[in-house]
């Protein structure tokens, strides 16, 4: 036999109707609130999609940032020189600069400063260096306050 739940009343201030069954609200709120909710998700989405925009803006284009038709040949010389990812030994699609470069054109362009990596750790190594340099928020890292003494730890 089959559990019957008591009836509830809707969620909504002041409706007297009750709420549709495994849900708080009844039809008529219940509609309001999913078009409440998916207007809140539309807005949240446009939000991060121009926050992203602002911060391509600032950061210029590839090119802007020295990776042009001469990084691209070296990239593809370097590959071919260096096939297998330095950390896990896949084949490798990307060239890391081990220490970032920040856009001085020497360490962008010093070899020795290159490793080669396939997608998934250049990708892990890039994530690790920017919650470093980011996370925690620049004033922390000024001030010398140790994120591990705080019991903060990065958890991939």
């Amino acid at each position: 036999m089959a559990t019957v739940r008591p009836k509830r009343p809707c969620a909504h201030a002041g409706c007297q109707a009750w709420a549709m069954p495994g849900g708080s609200y009844c039809e008529k709120h219940q509609a309001e609130w999913e078009a409440r909710r998916e207007a809140e998700k539309a807005k949240q989405q446009e939000a991060r999609k121009e926050a992203e925009r602002e911060r391509n803006r600032r950061r210029g284009t590839a090119a802007q940032r020295g990776y042009d038709s001469a990084w691209v040949r070296a990239r593809k010389a370097y590959i071919i020189r260096h096939p297998l990812c330095a950390i896990c030994g896949a084949p490798a699609t990307d060239v890391d600069h081990i220490r970032p470069h920040k856009g001085d054109k020497k360490i962008f362009w010093d070899s020795t400063n290159w490793q080669p990596l396939c997608h998934s750790c250049h990708a892990k190594k890039t994530y690790e260096e920017n919650a470093e340099r980011f996370r925690f928020g620049k004033k922390k890292k000024q001030e010398g306050i140790d994120d591990k003494a705080m019991g903060i730890y990065f958890i991939p």
